[in-house]
């Protein structure tokens, strides 16, 4: 099976962590509390977006086209002006009271103006769901296939001051999205008051653990500590295996080759040891 080719993410880094980018065609939240940099991560998706030629929407609830190009001009990127002027950045600002599922104008608009390489922004999400319940979710359900149907969503919501990920507007949209990736300010001085962990990422491998971020000028987010994944990751191959074991294919059966197959993909240190296994100690 030939792997759909990844969406990347614009952040320096990420991409790494996620085995190559965003699956094509998935619902991807960016979940964190003010001063994490979601906004700048979006941007930078956004940014990337455009220079491979891809359609970008910015859908906002409190940013219009001055408020975002002031806080591009505050990073260096001054390009996002002639973008918007150019028709490459569509920038539309929603009011929360206006939205809601028996109002169709958000996805209406969305569907309008993209195409088939269509990048896709909501900043942020908690306001169209904040007075929805768990009761919900198959609202929230439909839309997340809607958004999958016409574009790669990155799609941004706060974290509850106090901390509660168990809050209807948190949980259904990670519960729901494909990928779900925290960025956390904590202050706990220099290298690492920033710090970024993916929670989850369906359908691809992901790197583990908590990794620490800076936003720089110019740049934006930048993710640090990912070298060590490259020494994580080897090619594995399966045929060669099966010699050193002195077994030829049509020796294994062909579900769990389907499964052995599945695992070399990953590439880990681990993948290997595991085919053998799988190999010599059938269940």
């Amino acid at each position: 099976m030939i792997e759909s080719k990844r969406i990347k993410t614009g952040v320096l880094g990420l991409d790494e962590i996620l085995g190559g980018g965003f699956v094509p065609n998935t619902v991807n939240v960016i979940l964190g509390s003010a001063g994490a940099g979601k906004t700048i991560f979006s941007i930078q998706y956004l940014l990337k977006g455009i220079d491979e030629g891809d359609k970008c929407i910015f859908v906002s609830f409190d940013m219009d086209e001055k408020d975002l190009i002031r806080t591009t001009r505050s990073l260096g990127w001054d390009e996002v002006e002639n973008y918007i002027a150019e028709n490459k950045l569509s920038v539309n600002k929603f009011f929360a009271e206006n939205v809601s599922y028996v109002n169709n104008d958000l996805l209406n608009l969305l569907m309008s103006e993209s195409n088939a390489k269509t990048r896709i922004v909501i900043d942020s999400f908690t306001p169209m769901i904040s007075s929805l319940n768990f009761e919900s979710r198959n609202d929230v359900n439909w839309f997340f296939n809607k958004l999958r149907e016409i574009g790669t969503a990155v799609i941004t919501i706060e974290e509850p001051l106090n901390g509660d990920l168990g809050a209807a507007s948190v949980s259904l949209p990670l519960f729901l999205g494909d990928c779900a990736i925290h960025l956390k300010n904590i202050g706990y001085g220099e290298a690492f008051s920033r710090t970024l962990r993916v929670i989850k990422h369906r359908s691809s491998w992901h790197a583990e653990g908590v990794f620490p971020y800076r936003i720089l000028d110019g740049i934006g987010i930048y993710v640090e500590g990912v070298d060590y994944l490259k020494g994580e990751k080897e090619r594995i191959d399966v045929d060669e295996i099966l010699e050193e074991l002195g077994m030829k294919r049509r020796d294994v059966d062909s579900k769990l080759m389907e499964r052995i197959e599945r695992v070399a993909k990953s590439a880990s240190r681990t993948a290997r040891n595991a085919i053998i296994d799988l190999l010599t100690k059938p269940e």
